[in-house]
């Protein structure tokens, strides 16, 4: 199917935390010479990067608990389990990102890395796409929060074996997009993985390969 869309007209709705926008559409009827008007609401202008750090020695991954206002309603004080991560900022990588945040939310640092996938969660309404790396762990002396309080972002730092993680995906705080996508991937590529960062200098920061 080929679509023929004409933007007639954007009005921003909101340009807080978020850009909300709103667009109406001139949509081609597939098949027909007609075309149809809608309205859609987008959120706009999100980039980011996220990293699950797994330690191939003992088999564990780094996750963080916080809150999250989307989850409110569906989890015990609407906290979630999801790899650290956060929004690009301009002239930064989506791997630059990755590595800041995983120390800045959970307080470790990460050698070797592998890019995952590119997500993007919600493109009925949201343009947000997500870099997903897989991240050698290097330090197993975690604290036990961490964040940014300038930003109010407050975590807990989570470490769990990725067995147990993989049993629980997909219940309670285990629902996070991003983190089923890195847990299901490694869950294939643990051995390969392994194999693949023991080929690399202890601790390199520049093995960011795409895979």
């Amino acid at each position: 199917m080929t679509t023929n869309v004409e933007i007639i007209r954007s009005e921003p709705l909101s340009h807080g935390f978020l850009r909300l926008n709103r667009y109406r559409l001139g949509l081609a009827v597939p098949g027909s010479e007609a075309r149809v008007v809608v309205d859609r609401e987008c959120i706009d202008g999100l980039r980011a990067a996220v990293v699950l750090p797994f330690d191939p020695v003992s088999g564990q991954v780094v996750l963080v608990e916080q809150f999250r206002v989307g989850t409110r309603h569906s989890t015990t004080g609407g906290l979630t389990w999801e790899p650290p991560g956060g929004v690009i900022a301009a002239g930064h990588s989506a791997a630059e990102t990755a590595r800041r945040e995983a120390l800045e939310e959970t307080g470790c640092r990460i050698g070797a890395m592998t890019r995952i996938a590119v997500c993007h969660t919600s493109p009925g309404f949201s343009d947000e796409c997500v870099d997903i790396y897989c991240g050698k762990l290097l330090d197993t002396d975690l604290p036990a929060t961490a964040g940014n309080p300038h930003e109010g972002e407050y975590t807990r730092v989570v470490l769990r074996g990725l067995d147990r993680v993989i049993h629980d995906l997909g219940h309670g705080r285990l629902t996070a997009a991003t983190l089923i996508i890195a847990i299901q991937w490694l869950a294939l590529n643990r051995d390969r993985i392994r194999e693949l960062w023991a080929a690399e200098p202890s601790g390199s920061a520049a093995a960011d390969l795409a895979q």
